[in-house]
């Protein structure tokens, strides 16, 4: 059992690089050519690619997506709960769009270039004039036509409940009183491995090593999206929020209990 999980993590890590580097490479070298001329061209070269690389990567990790309702269709605003950070996997694998990260994500090695040439919008939540600016990108976005995926909890949880929705990232929506679609993500694995809400999910203090590792010595990770079936329009960002997440809340199935969670921030995983 041992030996197999060590197997698991040491060609798992490797394939997942090689893939990430095949997927950047094309679109590094178009960037130039088809971002400023041909745009709807790029929109739909990375979008491609993107999708390819998302499933690709579930198919290493041995993760199995069911999915259901249908992606809306672009140009959209899509808010969704966030659990890991192998949810752009899921998410790009089935609607791929450009995606709101946190800022600190530009200054890690490889993975800053990566999202900078698939044009992630990057937001310094520490910052309230940085959220204005970030707000008017979306905006920018949604005007020119493209996909745009945000995670407006502003963390990443165990998967106990979907957080309050913080709805400065809506402003654009609101303002212009647009369609925001929602979707829910939540995660399982085998009996034999350690709970999802420990071993998937990225919440709280946990270091990304070993929580990493960890994850792709996993024998299986069973993921399931559920894409809402309406999208909601609200002139006022806070109703808008509410809104979204009292229907998020009803279509999602919560993988621990907060007490549970609360009760293993002692775990090994945690520093």
């Amino acid at each position: 059992m041992r030996l197999l999980r060590v197997c698991r993590l040491a060609w798992r890590g490797p394939a997942f690089l090689v893939l990430t580097l095949a997927a950047w490479l094309p679109l590094y070298v178009l960037k130039p050519f088809l971002a400023r001329r041909r745009y709807p061209t790029w929109r739909k070269v990375r979008s491609g690619i993107m999708r390819r690389w998302g499933r690709a990567c579930l198919a290493v990790l041995g993760c199995r997506v069911t999915a259901r309702g249908a992606p809306p269709a672009p140009p959209c605003l899509l808010v969704s709960n966030h659990i890991s950070y192998i949810d752009i996997l899921v998410l790009a694998a089935h609607s791929p769009a450009r995606f709101v990260s946190k800022a600190e994500i530009a200054d890690w090695p490889l993975a800053g270039t990566v999202c900078r040439t698939v044009d992630v919008i990057f937001v310094d939540r520490g910052r309230r004039r940085d959220v204005t600016r970030v707000g008017d990108q979306i905006a920018e976005a949604l005007e020119a036509g493209d996909p745009v995926i945000l995670f407006p909890e502003g963390t990443s949880t165990p998967g106990d409940a979907v957080a309050t929705l913080k709805p400065s990232l809506l402003a654009p929506a609101a303002a212009r009183e647009l369609p925001v679609h929602w979707s829910v993500l939540r995660y399982e694995t085998p009996d034999d491995e350690d709970p999802a809400f420990l071993s998937v999910a990225w919440w709280g203090e946990m270091p990304m090593t070993p929580h990493a590792p960890e994850l792709l010595k996993l024998r299986r990770i069973d993921a399931e999206l559920e894409f809402g079936d309406e999208s909601i329009r609200h002139a006022d960002r806070k109703e808008l929020a509410r809104g979204l997440r009292a229907r998020m809340t009803a279509a999602f199935r919560p993988m621990t209990s907060s007490e549970e969670a609360a009760a293993s921030v002692g775990d090994r995983r945690f520093p």
